[in-house]
């Protein structure tokens, strides 16, 4: 199987859908059920709780690192309880949910941990020299101890989650769908969510999953791209240290003993979702072919090569063997040319140009109602949701529609269409629905608006958004 992909080591051991749930409870649950019944003597001993004392009272009163100690041994148990689940309830091999290789390739690891630190400390000397107030010194002893507990801590926590999200529930989830991003988009969606709580509040909490959800999203493509969770595992690890003992945040974890603290002002430095993509970007320099193989596996290689189906000619749009070189209706050559990224960008940009003369016509004559009304009968929040929910529909409506047919108005003047990934002939109402409301994804980062699809466009052999690999379609140039 020479073109196995990582994906693809699911197909070792047993796979039943109840394995799954069994396992992923039994890890996360089963520890937890321990370690409460472990710690209730202990905190007995040597926490007593006193007549009218205050629950934060009591839990300001233990130590960070106690805390850090207590957050390991859930993940050593996870950890431990995830091995036996995964040889006892799936016959499988830790290895097979690490590399499709017969080892583990620790230098790939160094590689991942250091490039991580140094990415992670020139974004940190940016923030110190852009607002020196957005970090302070907190230096003791106690760092030493932090340090070595850490070390061992995460290297335990980060690997198993990366093993978890990144392999076991990745490869499982890919054996319902031949499409790569689909359990690469759920699984970094379900890692972020578990970091909500990691925040203070409900507005950083949503900046983690977002932060997290880009960080999943790297080490996801990373791993597919590898073939290997090592450099993910080293970056990960990486991670979790130096935001615990070369810079921490009080709301995290409390008063580490760290080198350096959150100051009094926000960083207004490099932001956090921009520093996995540079990640990216160094780890598949000059190996675009690498980047390619994330958006392909093994069997839909079988399918291109072996299966026999028509192409639609993209000048005269008859259908030909597809073994045609030459169009048997019009002569042409059947040769298809993806639509540049640039082509795609700017008919993207008048699309939007014109949706956004029509938003303003629709406000004008909404508020001419309200001055009609003087104000009196309609609410003007009433006539702003009234606003935003029409351009939501017709944004959307607008781009099904039209590229139901093939083209927007802006794929029209740049001489691009949308055709079906197998066959080039025109899309379905379904497949339209899908590459467009996926926009939601390949529009992230919103500041940076398309940052995410075009970093897949740019890695896919084919030109491919989010949104096209899923929906199964592409953006091809077509004459004017």
């Amino acid at each position: 199987m020479a073109g196995k992909t990582f994906i693809d080591n699911a197909h070792y051991g047993k796979n039943n859908w109840w394995r799954y749930l069994l396992t992923s409870i039994t890890t996360w649950i089963g520890p937890l059920i321990l370690l409460i019944i472990i710690l209730i003597p202990f905190f007995i001993i040597f926490y007593p709780i006193k007549r009218g004392m205050d629950p934060y009272e009591l839990l300001n009163s233990i130590s960070p690192l106690i805390f850090l100690a207590i957050f390991g041994a859930y993940y050593a148990l996870s950890f431990l309880i995830f091995y036996v689940c995964t040889r006892v309830i799936h016959h499988k091999k830790l290895i097979n949910l690490i590399s499709t290789a017969s080892h583990v390739n620790w230098k790939r690891m160094l590689k991942g941990g250091g490039l991580w630190f140094m990415i992670m400390g020139c974004a940190l000397l940016i923030d110190v020299m852009v607002n020196p107030a957005s970090v302070k010194w907190s230096f003791n002893p106690a760092f030493f101890a932090l340090l070595i507990l850490s070390l061992i801590i995460y290297t335990i926590q980060a690997s198993f989650e990366e093993i978890f999200f990144r392999g076991y529930l990745m490869q499982g989830i890919g054996l319902l769908t031949k499409n790569p991003v689909i359990p690469l988009l759920i699984t970094s969606v379900i890692f972020a969510v578990g970091h909500f709580w990691n925040g203070s509040d409900v507005s950083s909490g949503m900046g983690m999953v977002f932060n997290m959800f880009i960080f999943g999203m790297t080490m996801g493509i990373i791993t597919l791209g590898e073939k290997g969770l090592e450099t993910a595992i080293g970056a990960h690890i990486v991670n979790n240290v130096f935001i615990t003992t070369v810079i921490s945040s009080p709301d995290l974890l409390g008063n580490l003993p760290s080198l350096l603290a959150t100051g009094t002002e926000q960083a207004v430095g490099v932001p956090y979702f921009i520093l996995p993509l540079i990640l990216l970007v160094i780890v598949f320099w000059n190996k675009m072919d690498k980047l390619q193989t994330v958006f392909r596996t093994n069997t839909e290689i079988d399918y291109v090569n072996n299966e026999t189906h028509e192409i639609q000619c993209v000048n005269c749009e008859t259908s030909n063997p597809s073994v045609a070189v030459y169009c048997m209706e019009c002569g042409e050559k059947i040769e298809l040319e993806y639509a540049p990224l640039l082509h795609k960008s700017l008919a993207f940009i008048i699309d939007l140009v014109l949706l956004g003369v029509t938003f303003v016509i629709i406000l004008l004559a909404l508020t001419a109602i309200e001055v009609m009304a003087n104000g009196e009968v309609i609410n003007r929040n009433l006539i702003s949701a009234i606003w935003l929910i029409l351009d939501f529909v017709i944004f959307f409506s607008y781009f099904i529609l039209f590229d139901k047919n093939g083209q927007t108005i802006g794929k029209m003047i740049m001489g691009i269409k949308i055709v079906n990934e197998s066959d080039q002939k025109p899309i379905s109402y379904g497949q339209s629905m899908i590459r467009n409301l996926l926009l939601i994804i390949d529009l992230i980062p919103y500041m940076i608006p398309g940052l995410v699809g075009f970093i897949f466009s740019f890695g896919s052999g084919k030109k491919q958004r989010i949104g096209d690999m899923i929906a199964k379609t592409l953006v091809i140039k077509k004459e004017i």
